[in-house]
């Protein structure tokens, strides 16, 4: 007579549980990948207790961050406006040049290489050295002799925040991304975590042996 008990062990239930989670996790991700909307219940659903706390701790840096973009200190405020006054000043001189009124763009070029070299005297005594006020550029701030400053717009850092195309995107600006930058990252962390190979038990089979043999002795067998 055949056995017609339904396997009921309970590993089976799991794993099958967990590969219909996988399974959701990469729809969610594919769905983020398409630029389509993931409501934050979906997420709940599929990340798990942990992993949405851990998402909803993602989005509440990201939010920190975006205030404190928009809190600039005065010492980034009166940089940008020098930097902005010395670009612009370039720019007129370039014009000129550009015109042929090379005798005028001289004049303008002179007066200009004046606001760079008064810009980079302020970079270097109210900015450098100070972490926090760093890294709000661009780039790395280096003000030695070996890395001394042209006297043109490209030659500065750019404020993160600005539209230059010269911005190279780097200080805070590393960490921030958008929420759906943050929604991708938690469902790979979720699944990679789920499909990260086990690690291996190595069992000592002498030492097993050993402490089997020790158990009888003392259980008098």
């Amino acid at each position: 007579m055949n056995d017609t008990t339904p396997n009921l062990d309970p590993r089976n239930t799991s794993m099958k549980s967990q590969e219909k989670r996988i399974n959701k996790l990469k729809q969610v991700l594919e769905r983020l990948s398409r630029g389509k909307i993931v409501q934050n219940r979906q997420l709940k659903t599929v990340l798990g207790t942990e992993g949405y706390a851990r998402y909803l701790d993602d989005c509440h840096v990201q939010e920190q961050l975006r205030e404190m973009l928009g809190d600039k200190p005065k010492e980034i405020i009166e940089y940008e406006r020098r930097l902005k006054a010395a670009t612009f000043s370039y720019n007129k001189a370039d014009s000129k040049s550009v015109k042929g009124q090379h005798k005028t763009a001289h004049k303008m070029f002179n007066y200009t290489d004046g606001l760079f070299e008064r810009l980079a005297e302020y970079l270097s005594e109210n900015i450098a050295g100070h972490g926090t006020l760093e890294t709000w550029f661009d780039r790395t701030v280096e003000t030695t002799p070996e890395n001394s400053f042209g006297l043109d717009p490209d030659s500065f850092p750019k404020i993160i925040t600005s539209r230059s195309l010269n911005n190279k995107g780097g200080g805070y600006l590393v960490n921030k991304r958008t929420i759906r930058e943050v929604k991708v990252d938690a469902v790979q962390r979720v699944l990679e975590e789920l499909t990260a190979p086990e690690q291996e038990t190595v069992v000592d089979t002498t030492d097993q042996m050993a402490r089997f043999k020790r158990l009888r002795q003392l259980s008098g067998d």
